[in-house]
């Protein structure tokens, strides 16, 4: 018996190395200043196919997001890549610290928003988000680099994020002009 929580518990640690390491690489690619490879991209599809990639993660807890589009496709010249990160970090953001829900949306202006409740998040602390290893939480359930490899890969777009919150609801909104 103990033998199996002991292996349990090793499989766990060497999950979680894993996921810091690939972290560590990611933000190491972020700020390498390699030139993004940029193309036409649908935001609206965009964030469509990564809401999808994170629906099974959501639905495991109780995230049912409520999604808001545009009608017209909303097309950027951008990096495809770099763009699923970004989105993939937000919403790995919004898994990890949500009190249960998630609005996501986008205008046609190129104006993506995350918005979920927060009730351990302040205004100070939004403003922190996206310092290269802040986390809400201790060392072992982050290495705090996710929105800050969001930050980075957005400014290379040419583009803007940042954080609010109000009421206890916080709001990430990323802006691609």
């Amino acid at each position: 018996e103990q033998s199996k929580i002991d292996r349990i518990s090793q499989l766990t640690r060497i999950a979680r190395q894993r996921e810091l390491t690939e972290e560590f690489f990611q933000y190491a690619v972020s700020i390498s200043g390699k030139a993004p490879e940029m193309d036409e991209v649908r935001l609206d599809r965009a964030l469509e196919e990564s809401l999808a990639a994170w629906y099974a993660v959501l639905s495991a807890r109780g995230i049912a997001p409520e999604v808001s589009l545009p009608d017209a496709p909303v097309v950027r010249r951008l990096d495809a890549a770099a763009l699923s990160r970004v989105l993939g970090n937000i919403l790995s953001n919004a898994v990890k610290y949500s009190a249960g829900d998630l609005a996501v949306s986008l205008d046609s202006a190129g104006t993506l928003t995350f918005s979920n409740s927060a009730p351990r998040m302040t205004q100070v602390l939004a403003q922190q988000l996206f310092d290269r290893y802040f986390t809400l939480e201790t060392g072992r359930h982050a290495a705090g680099l996710g929105l800050s490899i969001a930050r980075q890969l957005t400014e290379q777009l040419g583009g803007t994020i940042s954080a609010q919150c109000q009421d206890g609801r916080l709001t990430v909104t990323v802006h691609f002009p």
